[in-house]
C-alpha cells in the first residue's frame, strides 16, 4: 500500500498515481463517476460491469488510464475469470471498490423469486465474490483497500425495503469480518455508508432499475418525512461528491483505517 509521489494522468498531479483500482459497476451512477475521478488521479483503473459496449465506450473516454472486463460480480465464475484477467495484466491490485447495487423496493408479500435472487447475488454475494478473488492480488501488493458501497437503509426507517435491507446489513457484516481476519496484511476495508446520489439531470442512482412499485415508496417516504430527513436541503449527494470521498478513503496513509463512514448531504 504505498504512498507514492504523486503523479497524474499527463505527469502533472494525482495522489493516486501507480495504484490499480477495480471499480464494479463502473458504467453508472457513482460507480462511473468514481472510475472517472480514479483515472483523472492517476491509478489504472479496471471497469467491472455487465455491459460491454457501454465498458468499451468508457474504456475509450478514459483511455489509456483504463481496461474494461465484462463481469456479472453474481457469477463466480465470471468474477474469477476477470481477477485472473487482472492478475494477468498488473500482477496485483491496490484498491478494490464494491459499488455495484441493485435496488428493487416491493411490498415484501410481492416480491419475486427474481428480485430476491438479483438483489442478493449483487448486493451480497457479488461483493463476497469479487472480494475473495482481490486477497491474493491485494497481497501481492503489500496490501490496499476494499471500499464496500452501503446504505441509508441500515439506518433509517424505509418501508418496501426488506430484501434490499437485509442484503446491505449482510455487506456490513462482511466488512467487519474481513476487516479483521486481514488487518495484520495491511489490507484495510471500509464501509461506506452513501447517503442519496444524483447523477445526471438530478435524478436519484439509488432509483435507477428499482422496478416497478417504485411509485409506492415515494409518496409515502413524502408523507413521513423521510425524504427531506436523508435527503437534506441540498437535494442530496452528487456522483462527483461521492467519488471524492472514495479518494479521500483511499489516500489515508498507512496506519490510518477508516471502519465505517457515512456520507451524505444535509
Amino acid at each position: 500500500m504505498s504512498q507514492d509521489s504523486p503523479v497524474g494522468k499527463d505527469g502533472d498531479g494525482g495522489q493516486l498515481a501507480g495504484r490499480v483500482v477495480a471499480v464494479t459497476g463502473a458504467t453508472s451512477g457513482s460507480g462511473l463517476a468514481i472510475a472517472r475521478r480514479f483515472a483523472a488521479e492517476g491509478a489504472e483503473v479496471v471497469l467491472l460491469a455487465r455491459g460491454a459496449d457501454r465498458l468499451k465506450a468508457l474504456e475509450e473516454e478514459l483511455a489509456p488510464r483504463a481496461v474494461g472486463l465484462p463481469t456479472d460480480v453474481g457469477d463466480p465464475d465470471s468474477v474469477r475469470a476477470a481477477f485472473a484477467a487482472i492478475d494477468r495484466r498488473f500482477g496485483r491490485l491496490d484498491i478494490l471498490i464494491n459499488n455495484a447495487g441493485l435496488h428493487r423496493p416491493c411490498p415484501f408479500e410481492s416480491v419475486t423469486d427474481a428480485d430476491i435472487l438479483t438483489q442478493v447475488r449483487c448486493n451480497l454475494l457479488g461483493p463476497v465474490y469479487t472480494s475473495r478473488a482481490a486477497i491474493p492480488l491485494l497481497r501481492a501488493a503489500g496490501g490496499g483497500d476494499i471500499i464496500n458501497t452501503s446504505s441509508e437503509v441500515t439506518i433509517e426507517m424505509f418501508p418496501y425495503e426488506a430484501v434490499y435491507k437485509a442484503t446491505k446489513a449482510g455487506l456490513e457484516a462482511l466488512g467487519q469480518a474481513l476487516g479483521l481476519e486481514f488487518e495484520k496484511e495491511e489490507i484495510r476495508v471500509t464501509t461506506l455508508i452513501q447517503g442519496v446520489a444524483l447523477g445526471e439531470g438530478g435524478g436519484s442512482t439509488d432509483w435507477e432499475d428499482s422496478g416497478e412499485h417504485t411509485h409506492l415508496v415515494w409518496p409515502r417516504l413524502q408523507a413521513e418525512g423521510t425524504i427531506n430527513r436523508v435527503i437534506g436541503k441540498h437535494g442530496g449527494m452528487t456522483v462527483e461528491s461521492v467519488a471524492d470521498v472514495h479518494v479521500f478513503i483511499a489516500t489515508r496513509p498507512r496506519g490510518q483505517k477508516l471502519d465505517v463512514v457515512r456520507a451524505r448531504s444535509y
